[in-house]
């Protein structure tokens, strides 16, 4: 039988009591490396189309986008979400991307 390569994510979520409240609880999942594969496909093709801008025109002249750096996290399923300001220390275990434009 031919398995199928995975990767183990640890992570924690937030999830609902009986008694109205949240609590933090642990998750181990295994994630099909070609389904994690896919899911960042996706997230990083809209990523692009969000910021394929060559130039930015302020008021104080032309500016070129050369560089993007910003924090994503993965959810149990392989899902990548964009981290939001202050998120970043909250979420714990964010992923860090820079992309840098090439000549």
């Amino acid at each position: 039988m031919d398995e199928e390569t995975t990767i183990t994510f640890v992570g924690v979520e937030e999830r609902a009591t009986s008694r109205g409240q949240s609590e933090l609880t642990r998750v181990t999942e295994k994630i099909s490396v070609d389904a994690l594969r896919d899911q960042f496909t996706r997230f990083m093709q809209s990523l692009e189309s969000a910021f394929a801008v060559d130039q930015v025109q302020t008021a104080h002249g032309v500016f070129q986008l050369s560089e993007i750096q910003f924090s994503a996290e993965m959810s149990a399923e392989g899902e990548f979400k964009l981290l939001g300001t202050g998120v970043g220390v909250a979420a714990g275990a964010a992923l860090t991307f820079v992309l840098t434009r090439k000549d």
